[in-house]
């Protein structure tokens, strides 16, 4: 196998405006995960922040963005904050049926978050890239 000469197209992520079908539209429908594997990478949030430039959205989402652990459900679940940025994909969580009971575990449930999202990096690591 041999490295690509350039990166895949841009717009294989979600848009960050959307809701919940556009969700599992991109994830589910496109890439074969589950809801859980959804709100489990949506997790991988709590590491870094958006930059304006690349989104249109500035900020981080948690308050220490160089730890990996469960705040950022923690984040959504004790609302908007100053400084720490929701995007509308990260609050659908908390409105979808399906969706949030699993950011009520992940935030209750350290261990659970590191496992199930384990598993979902996983899965999308070794989806790959087909030629676009």
């Amino acid at each position: 196998m041999q490295d690509k000469p350039h990166p895949p197209p841009e717009g294989r992520l979600p848009n960050a405006t959307e809701g919940a079908d556009h969700l599992r539209q991109v994830f589910s429908n496109q890439m074969g995960l589950s809801d859980q594997d959804i709100v489990a990478l949506s997790g991988g949030h709590t590491l870094g922040r958006c930059h304006k430039e690349r989104s249109g959205f500035e900020g981080p989402w948690t308050t220490n963005p160089l730890i990996f652990d469960n705040s950022y459900f923690k984040e959504l679940l004790t609302g908007e904050k100053d400084g720490l940025l929701q995007l509308p994909t990260d609050k659908v969580l908390l409105s979808d049926p399906v969706f949030r009971p699993l950011v009520d575990k992940y935030a209750a449930d350290e261990d659970a978050f590191f496992a199930d999202y384990t598993e979902a990096h996983l899965k999308l690591s070794e989806l790959g890239f087909a030629d676009a």
